[in-house]
Protein backbone atom coordinates (compact mmCIF):
# COMPACT_ATOMS: atom_id res chain seq x y z
CA UNK A 1 0.00 0.00 0.00
CA UNK A 2 2.79 2.39 0.99
CA UNK A 3 4.65 1.47 -2.18
CA UNK A 4 1.56 2.30 -4.26
CA UNK A 5 1.13 5.67 -2.51
CA UNK A 6 4.78 6.53 -3.00
CA UNK A 7 4.60 5.55 -6.64
CA UNK A 8 1.50 7.67 -7.04
CA UNK A 9 3.21 10.71 -5.49
CA UNK A 10 6.26 10.28 -7.70
CA UNK A 11 4.03 9.92 -10.75
CA UNK A 12 2.12 13.09 -9.84
CA UNK A 13 5.35 15.06 -9.35
CA UNK A 14 6.78 13.86 -12.64
CA UNK A 15 3.50 14.62 -14.42
CA UNK A 16 3.40 18.14 -12.94
CA UNK A 17 7.03 18.74 -13.95
CA UNK A 18 6.33 17.53 -17.45
CA UNK A 19 3.29 19.76 -17.71
CA UNK A 20 5.39 22.71 -16.48
CA UNK A 21 7.98 22.07 -19.16
CA UNK A 22 5.33 21.66 -21.82
CA UNK A 23 3.11 24.56 -20.84
CA UNK A 24 2.31 27.08 -23.57
CA UNK A 25 4.53 30.11 -23.79
CA UNK A 26 3.03 32.97 -21.74
CA UNK A 27 2.86 36.35 -23.45
CA UNK A 28 1.85 39.76 -22.09
CA UNK A 29 0.63 42.39 -24.55
CA UNK A 30 0.66 46.09 -23.65
CA UNK A 31 0.34 49.27 -25.71
CA UNK A 32 -0.22 53.01 -25.60
CA UNK A 33 -3.20 53.10 -28.02
CA UNK A 34 -5.69 51.76 -25.48
CA UNK A 35 -7.08 48.38 -24.47
CA UNK A 36 -9.52 48.26 -27.40
CA UNK A 37 -6.86 48.96 -30.03
CA UNK A 38 -7.05 46.55 -32.96
CA UNK A 39 -3.27 46.26 -33.06
CA UNK A 40 -3.31 44.56 -29.66
CA UNK A 41 -6.69 42.83 -29.49
CA UNK A 42 -6.15 41.22 -32.89
CA UNK A 43 -2.63 40.22 -31.87
CA UNK A 44 -3.96 38.62 -28.70
CA UNK A 45 -6.62 36.68 -30.61
CA UNK A 46 -4.21 35.43 -33.27
CA UNK A 47 -1.49 34.41 -30.82
CA UNK A 48 -4.07 32.64 -28.66
CA UNK A 49 -5.25 30.75 -31.75
CA UNK A 50 -1.65 29.58 -32.21
CA UNK A 51 -1.74 27.96 -28.77
CA UNK A 52 0.00 30.62 -26.68
CA UNK A 53 -1.26 31.83 -23.30
CA UNK A 54 -1.80 35.51 -24.00
CA UNK A 55 -2.72 38.30 -21.60
CA UNK A 56 -3.51 41.88 -22.53
CA UNK A 57 -3.16 44.79 -20.12
CA UNK A 58 -3.38 48.25 -21.65
CA UNK A 59 -4.53 51.77 -20.80
CA UNK A 60 -8.26 52.36 -20.65
CA UNK A 61 -7.84 55.28 -23.07
CA UNK A 62 -5.38 56.32 -25.76
CA UNK A 63 -2.08 57.34 -24.17
CA UNK A 64 0.03 57.85 -27.29
CA UNK A 65 3.14 59.97 -26.79
CA UNK A 66 3.08 59.82 -23.01
CA UNK A 67 6.42 58.06 -22.82
CA UNK A 68 7.40 56.40 -19.54
CA UNK A 69 5.08 58.37 -17.26
CA UNK A 70 3.51 56.55 -14.30
CA UNK A 71 0.71 57.28 -11.86
CA UNK A 72 2.33 57.55 -8.44
CA UNK A 73 -0.48 57.39 -5.86
CA UNK A 74 0.32 54.80 -3.16
CA UNK A 75 -2.89 53.66 -1.51
CA UNK A 76 -5.06 54.64 -4.47
CA UNK A 77 -7.67 52.18 -5.76
CA UNK A 78 -7.86 51.79 -9.54
CA UNK A 79 -11.05 50.83 -11.34
CA UNK A 80 -9.59 48.11 -13.55
CA UNK A 81 -12.01 46.62 -16.08
CA UNK A 82 -11.85 43.04 -17.31
CA UNK A 83 -13.28 43.31 -20.82
CA UNK A 84 -12.57 39.83 -22.13
CA UNK A 85 -10.73 36.60 -21.49
CA UNK A 86 -7.31 37.61 -20.09
CA UNK A 87 -7.96 41.18 -21.31
CA UNK A 88 -7.82 44.18 -18.95
CA UNK A 89 -8.21 47.94 -19.22
CA UNK A 90 -6.18 49.88 -16.66
CA UNK A 91 -7.02 53.55 -15.97
CA UNK A 92 -3.50 54.88 -16.39
CA UNK A 93 -0.46 55.05 -18.61
CA UNK A 94 1.25 52.27 -20.59
CA UNK A 95 3.84 51.92 -17.81
CA UNK A 96 1.00 51.66 -15.27
CA UNK A 97 -0.70 48.94 -17.32
CA UNK A 98 2.58 47.04 -17.58
CA UNK A 99 3.22 47.30 -13.83
CA UNK A 100 -0.35 46.22 -13.05
CA UNK A 101 0.18 43.08 -15.11
CA UNK A 102 3.72 42.18 -14.03
CA UNK A 103 3.44 43.19 -10.37
CA UNK A 104 -0.19 42.30 -9.78
CA UNK A 105 -2.13 40.28 -12.33
CA UNK A 106 0.70 37.90 -13.29
CA UNK A 107 2.69 38.07 -10.09
CA UNK A 108 3.99 34.56 -9.53
CA UNK A 109 3.30 33.50 -13.12
CA UNK A 110 5.48 35.90 -15.12
CA UNK A 111 5.35 36.12 -18.91
CA UNK A 112 8.02 34.64 -21.13
CA UNK A 113 7.68 37.56 -23.54
CA UNK A 114 6.26 41.08 -23.42
CA UNK A 115 4.97 42.61 -26.66
CA UNK A 116 4.14 46.31 -26.79
CA UNK A 117 1.93 47.07 -29.78
CA UNK A 118 1.21 46.69 -32.55
CA UNK A 119 1.27 50.48 -32.43
CA UNK A 120 -0.81 52.68 -34.72
CA UNK A 121 2.03 54.66 -36.31
CA UNK A 122 5.83 54.42 -36.46
CA UNK A 123 8.25 54.63 -33.58
CA UNK A 124 11.49 55.70 -35.18
CA UNK A 125 13.67 58.73 -34.53
CA UNK A 126 12.30 61.16 -31.99
CA UNK A 127 9.04 59.19 -31.75
CA UNK A 128 10.88 56.53 -29.77
CA UNK A 129 11.67 59.04 -27.04
CA UNK A 130 8.02 60.05 -26.70
CA UNK A 131 6.54 56.62 -27.31
CA UNK A 132 4.52 54.87 -24.65
CA UNK A 133 4.89 51.74 -26.79
CA UNK A 134 8.69 51.70 -26.79
CA UNK A 135 8.86 52.95 -23.20
CA UNK A 136 6.70 50.07 -21.98
CA UNK A 137 8.94 47.57 -23.77
CA UNK A 138 12.08 49.21 -22.37
CA UNK A 139 10.56 49.13 -18.88
CA UNK A 140 9.88 45.41 -19.25
CA UNK A 141 13.51 44.89 -20.31
CA UNK A 142 14.70 46.75 -17.22
CA UNK A 143 12.59 44.38 -15.13
CA UNK A 144 14.37 41.45 -16.78
CA UNK A 145 11.78 40.42 -19.38
CA UNK A 146 12.48 39.96 -23.10
CA UNK A 147 10.32 42.45 -24.97
CA UNK A 148 9.27 43.49 -28.45
CA UNK A 149 7.93 46.92 -29.37
CA UNK A 150 6.13 46.68 -32.72
CA UNK A 151 4.77 49.56 -34.80
CA UNK A 152 3.28 50.11 -38.25
CA UNK A 153 4.79 52.95 -40.28
CA UNK A 154 3.19 55.81 -42.17
CA UNK A 155 3.57 57.36 -45.60
CA UNK A 156 5.21 60.76 -44.90
CA UNK A 157 2.92 62.91 -47.00
CA UNK A 158 0.54 65.79 -46.13
CA UNK A 159 -2.27 64.26 -48.19
CA UNK A 160 -1.86 60.95 -46.39
CA UNK A 161 -2.11 62.77 -43.05
CA UNK A 162 -5.17 64.75 -44.18
CA UNK A 163 -6.89 61.50 -45.17
CA UNK A 164 -6.25 59.95 -41.76
CA UNK A 165 -3.26 57.78 -42.70
CA UNK A 166 -5.12 55.24 -44.89
CA UNK A 167 -1.99 53.25 -45.78
CA UNK A 168 -1.22 52.79 -42.10
CA UNK A 169 -4.75 51.56 -41.38
CA UNK A 170 -4.74 49.27 -44.44
CA UNK A 171 -1.49 47.49 -43.56
CA UNK A 172 -1.87 47.48 -39.78
CA UNK A 173 -3.25 43.90 -39.90
CA UNK A 174 -0.20 42.91 -41.96
CA UNK A 175 2.06 44.15 -39.17
CA UNK A 176 0.03 42.08 -36.70
CA UNK A 177 0.44 38.96 -38.84
CA UNK A 178 4.16 39.64 -39.18
CA UNK A 179 4.45 39.87 -35.39
CA UNK A 180 2.60 36.57 -34.96
CA UNK A 181 4.98 34.90 -37.40
CA UNK A 182 8.02 36.27 -35.57
CA UNK A 183 6.71 35.00 -32.23
CA UNK A 184 6.03 31.56 -33.70
CA UNK A 185 9.61 31.50 -34.97
CA UNK A 186 10.97 32.53 -31.56
CA UNK A 187 8.83 29.90 -29.86
CA UNK A 188 10.57 27.15 -31.84
CA UNK A 189 13.72 28.01 -29.90
CA UNK A 190 12.02 28.22 -26.50
CA UNK A 191 12.40 25.41 -23.96
CA UNK A 192 10.56 26.66 -20.90
CA UNK A 193 13.42 28.25 -18.97
CA UNK A 194 15.46 29.75 -21.80
CA UNK A 195 15.19 33.48 -22.50
CA UNK A 196 13.70 34.20 -25.90
CA UNK A 197 16.03 37.13 -26.57
CA UNK A 198 19.58 37.96 -25.48
CA UNK A 199 19.50 38.78 -21.78
CA UNK A 200 18.83 42.41 -20.93
CA UNK A 201 17.62 43.38 -24.40
CA UNK A 202 14.52 43.92 -26.45
CA UNK A 203 13.73 44.76 -30.04
CA UNK A 204 11.84 47.67 -31.59
CA UNK A 205 10.30 46.64 -34.92
CA UNK A 206 8.81 49.07 -37.43
CA UNK A 207 6.82 47.59 -40.31
CA UNK A 208 6.29 49.61 -43.53
CA UNK A 209 2.74 50.51 -44.59
CA UNK A 210 3.18 48.66 -47.88
CA UNK A 211 2.03 45.46 -49.57
CA UNK A 212 4.28 42.51 -48.74
CA UNK A 213 5.49 42.43 -52.36
CA UNK A 214 6.93 45.94 -51.96
CA UNK A 215 8.80 45.34 -48.72
CA UNK A 216 12.50 45.18 -49.53
CA UNK A 217 13.84 43.33 -46.51
CA UNK A 218 14.94 43.75 -42.90
CA UNK A 219 17.45 46.34 -41.74
CA UNK A 220 19.11 46.33 -38.34
CA UNK A 221 19.76 49.96 -37.55
CA UNK A 222 20.62 52.05 -34.49
CA UNK A 223 18.58 55.09 -33.59
CA UNK A 224 20.58 58.27 -34.36
CA UNK A 225 22.18 60.19 -31.51
CA UNK A 226 20.75 63.49 -32.80
CA UNK A 227 17.08 63.34 -33.67
CA UNK A 228 14.79 65.42 -35.84
CA UNK A 229 12.08 67.11 -33.71
CA UNK A 230 8.52 66.04 -34.49
CA UNK A 231 6.86 69.29 -33.50
CA UNK A 232 7.30 73.03 -33.73
CA UNK A 233 5.44 76.00 -32.27
CA UNK A 234 4.19 79.33 -33.54
CA UNK A 235 3.87 82.16 -31.04
CA UNK A 236 0.54 83.93 -31.64
CA UNK A 237 -0.06 87.68 -31.22
CA UNK A 238 -1.88 87.14 -27.93
CA UNK A 239 1.12 85.25 -26.52
CA UNK A 240 -0.42 81.81 -26.87
CA UNK A 241 1.40 79.04 -28.73
CA UNK A 242 0.08 76.90 -31.57
CA UNK A 243 1.58 73.45 -32.19
CA UNK A 244 2.38 72.06 -35.63
CA UNK A 245 3.91 68.86 -36.97
CA UNK A 246 7.38 69.73 -38.22
CA UNK A 247 7.41 69.87 -42.01
CA UNK A 248 10.38 67.48 -42.15
CA UNK A 249 8.23 64.74 -40.61
CA UNK A 250 5.95 64.82 -43.65
CA UNK A 251 8.80 64.45 -46.14
CA UNK A 252 10.40 61.10 -47.03
CA UNK A 253 14.01 60.71 -46.01
CA UNK A 254 16.69 58.43 -47.41
CA UNK A 255 19.35 59.00 -44.76
CA UNK A 256 21.03 56.17 -42.87
CA UNK A 257 18.57 56.21 -39.97
CA UNK A 258 15.73 54.00 -38.79
CA UNK A 259 13.27 56.48 -40.30
CA UNK A 260 15.19 56.58 -43.57
CA UNK A 261 15.23 52.81 -44.00
CA UNK A 262 11.56 52.52 -43.02
CA UNK A 263 10.66 55.18 -45.60
CA UNK A 264 12.56 53.17 -48.22
CA UNK A 265 10.40 50.13 -47.58
CA UNK A 266 12.44 48.10 -45.08
CA UNK A 267 11.30 46.52 -41.84
CA UNK A 268 13.59 48.10 -39.28
CA UNK A 269 14.96 46.30 -36.24
CA UNK A 270 16.49 48.41 -33.46
CA UNK A 271 17.87 46.56 -30.45
CA UNK A 272 16.99 48.29 -27.16
CA UNK A 273 18.25 47.67 -23.66
CA UNK A 274 16.34 50.20 -21.57
CA UNK A 275 19.64 51.58 -20.32
CA UNK A 276 19.71 55.22 -19.23
CA UNK A 277 23.41 55.23 -18.35
CA UNK A 278 26.48 55.26 -20.60
CA UNK A 279 29.86 54.59 -19.02
CA UNK A 280 31.77 54.96 -22.30
CA UNK A 281 32.16 58.70 -21.68
CA UNK A 282 33.05 58.67 -17.97
CA UNK A 283 36.67 59.69 -18.56
CA UNK A 284 35.74 62.57 -20.85
CA UNK A 285 33.29 63.91 -18.27
CA UNK A 286 35.93 63.61 -15.57
CA UNK A 287 38.33 65.65 -17.71
CA UNK A 288 35.73 68.38 -18.19
CA UNK A 289 34.13 68.50 -14.77
CA UNK A 290 36.66 67.25 -12.23
CA UNK A 291 39.31 69.92 -12.78
CA UNK A 292 39.87 72.68 -10.23
CA UNK A 293 37.33 71.25 -7.84
CA UNK A 294 37.64 72.69 -4.35
CA UNK A 295 38.42 70.12 -1.64
CA UNK A 296 35.21 68.57 -0.36
CA UNK A 297 35.06 68.76 3.45
CA UNK A 298 34.63 65.55 5.37
CA UNK A 299 31.09 64.91 6.54
CA UNK A 300 30.84 64.80 10.30
CA UNK A 301 28.43 62.59 12.17
CA UNK A 302 25.76 63.83 14.54
CA UNK A 303 28.19 63.89 17.49
CA UNK A 304 30.62 66.13 15.68
CA UNK A 305 33.29 63.40 15.45
CA UNK A 306 34.98 62.68 12.16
Amino acid sequence: MKLNIAAGVIFSVLTFAAQGAERPMRILIVNDDGCQSMGSTSLQDKLTAKGFEVWLSAPASNQSGIGSAITFKPGAIFDVKKVGNKRYCFPGTPADALDFALLGLLRGTPPDLVISGVNDGPNTGMAQINSGTVSAAARAVRYGYPALAVSIGMIPDPQEMAAGWPATKKHWPDAVDYTVNRVVELAKQWHGQQSLLPAGTGLSINYPPLPASQIKGIKYIHSPQQLQPQLEYKILPDGKAQQFIAKEVLQPTTDNSDTGWLDRGYITYTVIDGNISNTAYDQQYQQRLDRNILPIPEIKNSTGDK
